[in-house]
């Protein structure tokens, strides 16, 4: 009986060993405990990112001027179209109602929608986590016959980033068990637990990793301001203590509150879309006004330039360039227009 006992509680604690192995591949990922080493390198030394999935294919490539690191971006997905409904052309109860339906049944082709456009701050960020990449854990080498366990059986896409000249690539495979959390294999067979905030951002890139501020700096880091448009200038000083209240350079210690609603809408603006190049480079007669800013010690800052070019007709639309855009962006006409419509009150 003693002998039969000892079995038993063998069989039990390795029964209980087993279990435990098996099962921990597959509990939530966390942020405790060390991270695995995917691949090295430092940020500075990545020259480009890149995602392809079946719809969707992203580039990030790294540049750098004397504000810093910023990227060009583009993004070549597919964009689907809206189903075919029951109320279409014939409506669900009409003659073809059946035929219909079951067009509405199948998927619409999408069409392929391409942008270029800037990355700065988001994408520096991202940049940080890819060089070194750190996994949560590793799983190591899998049999085959575990693909579909691991989602490989259908990868997800395909994640590559050159680092000091070196390329890497990942295969991306299914989520991990209670989380958002991704698997990801080597070429050599590795698979690790990566988080997956990267393969989020390059898949939403157009959204999620476009720059859409004009500036890197805070606006109360803004200590002075020059003012130029159709040859006319001014200066304006910060008031201390008050974010949105500016004053004239030679009357410093009194609020101008025209000059101050100015300031508060050029700082509203926000990026609509990047335009690389304008068809037509703007001239003297397309420039609205040019802003240059500094800092309370009149060190330069950054500089945005307001652009006015016509379209058909009587239309015209707005587009500013900044030292953080570097490109072109065009802006919402309701917010850029009541900005050209004052300026004859604050250059005064």
């Amino acid at each position: 009986m003693r002998g039969l006992i000892g079995h038993i509680v063998t069989l039990v604690v390795a029964s209980g060993l087993a279990l435990n192995a098996w099962t921990s591949e597959d509990q939530p990922l966390g942020d405790e405990g060390e991270r695995v080493e995917v691949w090295g390198g430092k940020p500075d030394q990545v020259e480009y990112l890149a995602f392809e999935d079946d719809k969707t294919k992203v580039k990030l490539e790294v540049k750098n001027d004397e504000q810093g690191t910023w990227f060009v971006a583009t993004s070549d997905k597919e964009v689907t179209a809206p189903k075919r409904g029951a109320h279409g052309a014939h409506g669900a109860h009409g003659a073809h109602g059946d035929d219909e339906a079951k067009t509405s049944e199948a998927p619409a082709k999408g069409k392929r929608e391409k942008k270029r456009f800037v990355a700065v701050t988001a994408a520096n960020k991202l940049l940080e986590s890819v060089a070194p990449l750190m996994a949560l854990r590793a799983v190591g080498k899998i049999d085959k016959k575990r693909d579909e366990e691991f989602g490989f059986d259908k990868p997800e896409g395909t994640l590559k980033v050159k680092v000091a000249g070196q390329e890497h690539s990942l295969v991306i495979g299914g989520t991990t068990p209670g989380g958002a959390d991704r698997y990801a294999r080597t070429g050599s067979g590795e698979v690790y637990a990566l988080s997956g905030d990267v393969v989020q951002d390059l898949s939403y890139a157009d959204s999620r990793l476009l720059e859409r501020d004009l500036h890197g700096f805070a606006q109360d880091q803004v200590g002075r301001v020059k003012l130029e448009s159709s040859g006319k200038s001014r200066e304006l000083l910060r008031l201390e203590g008050k974010v949105e209240g500016w004053a004239d350079i030679a009357a410093a210690d009194k609020q101008d509150e025209t000059a101050g609603n100015w300031m508060t809408k050029l700082g509203r603006l926000r990026v609509l879309e990047y335009v690389e190049k304008l068809e037509k480079p703007p001239g003297p007669e397309s420039i609205v006004a040019r802003v240059e800013y500094y800092d309370e010690k009149r060190r330069p800052l950054g500089f945005l330039e307001l652009v006015k070019v016509k379209g058909k007709g009587d239309e015209v639309d707005y587009y500013a360039r900044s030292e953080h855009s570097r490109w072109y962006v065009k802006l919402l006409k309701s917010a850029a227009e009541p900005l050209e419509q004052d300026l004859g009150s604050v250059l005064k």
